[in-house]
């Protein structure tokens, strides 16, 4: 018969299928891998059979595990699609969010919109800053950003998701770059840097090692600058397939090299200790959520 016991057991077998690791089924479920894997065994016990083939330290389904799959998903969307129902109705209260500028502006910010949208009663004060204070000296619920300029204590932390830059420019700077036999001269390319010349000099280093163009092109104090003055023609940006997707999708930028270089990863941080009903818990899951469904790659498909 089925025990409410084996909830827990369906859900660290739903995320490990989904993620393709025990370990990044712990990190979700803020457990550890052996605790994910503990449960998917005793699941395969009740069961009779393996749910996963495990080779080293991977796994992939098993005939069984895909097909029993789809009706563990299907049925965690249902529970959460009837628990988000309800509590966008009863949440209320301000939320207040600190983000690195550029992640508020070109990404976070209609995402904010559209979890307003749903969370009626909740009020979302957005602040971006290049150089977050702690949760307790800014009065602030959760902070997102650079996961290097995270406050370190009394917080819990989320990955985001990471940025991977690749050379971009505008279409008409890509005609002049490219010669006739489809080649770049890289020793002579104009470059846009933002916070900094590291990241070109990363790119360069691992690309084209024997080009020192990365010395060269104006240093802007944030992306979102770095990205408009690539958008107005003034040279390549290291850009990435989320902050700049409304750029790409409008033909703005056009990706003149896809070789990539991860540049940062973004987080998220609240008090250690909060509710899974406050509002900075859920939105913080709601933000995880968005961001395992969408597709970051959708542009360039």
């Amino acid at each position: 018969m089925f025990s409410l016991r084996h909830l827990n057991a369906l859900r660290a077998f739903e995320a490990a299928a989904r993620l393709g690791s025990f370990a990044s089924a712990g990190r979700e479920l803020n457990v550890s891998p052996s605790v994910v894997s503990t449960h998917v065994k005793n699941l395969e016990q009740w069961f009779g059979t393996e749910l996963f083939v495990r080779s080293g330290n991977g796994i992939v389904l098993s005939a069984d595990g895909h097909s029993l799959i789809p009706q563990i998903s299907t049925g965690f969307q249902s529970l959460r699609d009837g628990c988000n129902g309800l509590l966008k109705s009863t949440q209320r209260g301000t939320l207040t969010v600190v983000a690195e500028p550029a992640l508020a502006s070109l990404w976070l910010r209609s995402r904010l919109t559209e979890f307003c949208n749903e969370f009626p009663n909740i009020e979302v004060d957005l602040r971006p800053s290049w150089s977050p204070p702690t949760l307790e000296e800014s009065h602030s619920d959760i902070v997102i950003h650079f996961d290097t300029r995270q406050p370190t204590g009394g917080v819990e932390r989320r990955d985001l998701f990471p940025i991977d830059g690749f050379p971009a420019c505008t279409p008409e700077l890509k005609a002049r770059l490219v010669g006739d036999d489809g080649q770049i001269d890289w020793r002579n390319v104009p470059l846009v840097h933002d916070n900094g010349r590291e990241i070109w000099c990363k790119w360069f280093t691992e690309y084209v090692p024997d080009s020192t163009a990365w010395q060269q092109g104006h240093v802007y104090s944030n992306l979102a600058l770095a990205i408009d003055a690539a958008k107005d023609g003034e040279g390549l940006v290291l850009a990435d397939r989320v902050l700049c997707e409304r750029a790409f999708a409008s033909g703005a930028l056009v990706p003149l090299d896809f070789r990539q270089v991860r540049c940062v990863w973004y987080s998220m941080a609240i008090p250690k200790g909060a509710s899974q009903n406050s509002p900075a818990f859920i939105l913080q899951s709601w933000l995880e959520d968005g961001v395992r469904k969408s597709d970051m790659t959708s542009v360039f498909s």
